[in-house]
């Protein structure tokens, strides 16, 4: 069995899913030996004979490989067999019909059925040269034509089937790239703005053990501490599930937690209640995004975020007093670009003093 395995690799390229389809096409041959049965040749007629048929043998397999010019030699080197056979034996005729299937491997279509189109008209110009029988030129275009053009038709789906294969497999790769992407940016934008609280409201308890405050004012610390740690590992986890829908009411709760942590003051103006789901949670990330860089990095007393409507849709504006000399659009503003350009619209920096706006085209 491993034999007959290594044999059929060496026939039939190994990553074709032909399988033994090959094999089954060599039935025609059937034609042409039961010719030889009923009109036997002797000496060196039948001599000729084996030599084309293991001539015909290493080219039908041979054009499983190649392409290009070499396909096309394999393809007249069979035709030239059926001009040579023709004047021994009358079932010749069934090697034109291999030379005309053989066409559907060349490159396109169109080629190959220009190609089939030549084996034809070739054909029938052999037979007028030759003055062969109608019993012989008849079926050898009947089938040449035929079978070249269910070869040629199936060659062509099997050529979009495959394109679309790997279509599909690109849209495939594609999402899951874009999927990692949105868990790498929903985790950035969850765990930056949380851990920012944390560890500010952490610093804020340590102060005030330091200061002798009141423990029921620490406890209180303490358990928004606790509570937004497990808000986060619900929020990590939904990220990670593809259900972090996030919305501005709720961002905007957690900014002035933040910002009031951060000891500045966060004043909101919203005039947009009616956006879809989708728009609405990237807009809320990216006022998460947005306030958590103003905590971390502004020098700032306070921060305005507003939601305005526009002619063209809405506009997104977070606003701080602070001012940017020299930035870098780190994997935060990266991250606020790419989920403003996923809705179509646009993002906007002013550096003095420092200002994001994101213009969405969406009707409210």
């Amino acid at each position: 069995m491993n034999l007959l395995k290594k044999i059929h690799r060496g026939l039939v390229p190994y990553d074709s899913d032909m399988g033994y389809a090959p094999y089954l096409s060599l039935a025609y041959l059937t034609i042409f030996f039961v010719n030889l049965y009923f009109a036997p040749v002797t000496g060196l007629k039948l001599a000729a004979v084996i030599i084309a048929l293991i001539v015909f043998l290493i080219c039908y397999f041979r054009a499983f490989w190649v392409d290009g010019v070499q396909l096309v030699i394999c393809i007249v080197s069979i035709f030239a067999i059926g001009v040579a056979m023709a004047q021994i034996n009358f079932g010749a005729s069934v090697f034109f019909v291999y030379a005309a299937a053989m066409c559907s491997q060349l490159k396109t279509h169109r080629i190959a059925l220009g190609s089939l189109i030549f084996v034809i008209c070739s054909i029938g110009l052999f037979a007028a040269i030759t003055q062969q029988s109608t019993f012989f030129w008849i079926p050898a275009i009947l089938f040449s034509f035929i079978i070249g053009l269910m070869t040629v038709h199936q060659a062509e789906v099997d050529r979009k089937n495959k394109a679309l294969k790997l279509s599909e497999e690109h849209i495939e790769a594609l999402a899951k790239t874009a999927e990692r992407e949105r868990i790498g940016r929903d985790l950035h934008d969850v765990l930056g703005h949380s851990l920012s609280v944390i560890t500010l409201k952490s610093e804020l308890a340590s102060k005030m053990i330091d200061k002798g405050v009141a423990l029921d004012k620490i406890r209180e610390e303490i358990k928004a501490v606790e509570e937004l740690s497990r808000e986060t590992l619900a929020q990590v986890r939904g990220a990670v599930v593809g259900y972090n829908q996030a919305t501005i009411d709720t961002e905007l709760l957690h900014a002035q937690v933040a910002t009031k942590a951060a000891d500045i003051e966060l004043i909101s103006d919203i005039e947009v209640n009616t956006l879809t789901a989708d728009v609405e949670s990237q807009l809320a990330l990216i006022v998460r995004e947005a306030i958590t860089n103003i905590v971390r990095h502004a020098e700032t007393k306070k921060a305005w975020v507003t939601l305005h409507t526009r002619n063209t849709g809405v506009e997104l504006s977070i606003k701080d007093q602070g001012s940017m000399t020299d930035y870098k659009e780190n994997s935060g503003l990266n991250g606020m670009r790419q989920r403003i350009t996923k809705l179509g619209g646009e993002m906007y920096i002013e550096t003095a003093p420092t200002c994001l706006r994101f213009n969405v085209p969406v009707s409210v």
